[in-house]
């Protein structure tokens, strides 16, 4: 389902047939450090980067609070006793620190860490360790030295709090969830909560060019996964 939320930071009103081939969006990806599913949906975004015609600034964002850590564990539907799902958060957790961290030394080796995280110990089920970790940290050429102190520092620290508060804007309740904004259509996002693919983000981001609001209310609600609320 696909949210719009109200972003009310601009100002400045374009009109859109002076910007008709100007739009800029961003997509942020809330993914769960592990999550197969989430992969799947990163490498969706990565296909819509590569292959749309639009301009297109992105991030995968990593996430492990309470509510979408649970939302998580159901979605296993395995039985857990309380030692695992306590040593599965702070796995978690410490997955989120060393993503944070990775990013330090580059966008695209952090997201390539990130992936490979995913696909280790989400896609093939391995069991999760510390030393893996590290060793997954440099096979992806990370500087491990720099990545171990960039670990335990305040400045990741702050990342992980400002991405849980950036979350919460944006009433992220689950993983994967993808948020749209577009710089001309400035007083909107859209928030899709499933069927992330190249081609709904393909839509969904022709949708977000249509210049009326209403022209695009009535669109967007064509679809049975795009309906739109306000936040």
């Amino acid at each position: 389902m696909a949210q719009k939320i109200v972003q009310t930071n601009s100002s400045k009103k374009i009109t859109p047939d002076a910007c008709k081939h100007k739009h800029v969006f961003e997509v942020f990806l809330f993914v769960n450090p592990f999550g197969d599913t989430c992969l799947n949906c990163e490498e969706e975004v990565l296909k819509f980067v590569q292959q749309t015609d639009k301009k297109v600034y992105f991030r995968f964002i990593t996430t492990s609070d309470m509510q979408t850590f649970n939302n998580y564990i159901k979605a296993l539907d395995k039985p857990l006793s309380l030692a695992d799902r306590n040593s599965l958060y702070l796995a978690h957790q410490e997955v989120c620190k060393g993503y944070k961290a990775a990013l330090l030394q580059g966008k695209k080796v952090g997201r390539e860490y990130l992936m490979k995280i995913q696909d280790y110990f989400g896609r093939q089920g391995n069991p999760y360790s510390h030393e893996k970790m590290l060793e997954i940290a440099q096979s992806k050429r990370l500087d491990t030295d720099m990545w171990l102190q960039d670990f335990h520092s305040d400045l990741t620290q702050e990342g992980i709090v400002a991405d849980a508060k950036l979350a919460r804007q944006m009433q992220i309740s689950a993983n994967p969830t993808v948020v749209v904004f577009d710089n001309i259509n400035y007083k909107y996002g859209f928030k899709l909560e499933e069927n992330i693919t190249l081609e709904n983000l393909e839509y969904l981001t022709d949708q977000m060019m249509i210049p009326s609001e209403e022209a695009m209310d009535q669109e967007m609600n064509q679809k049975p996964i795009l309906t739109c609320i306000k936040k």
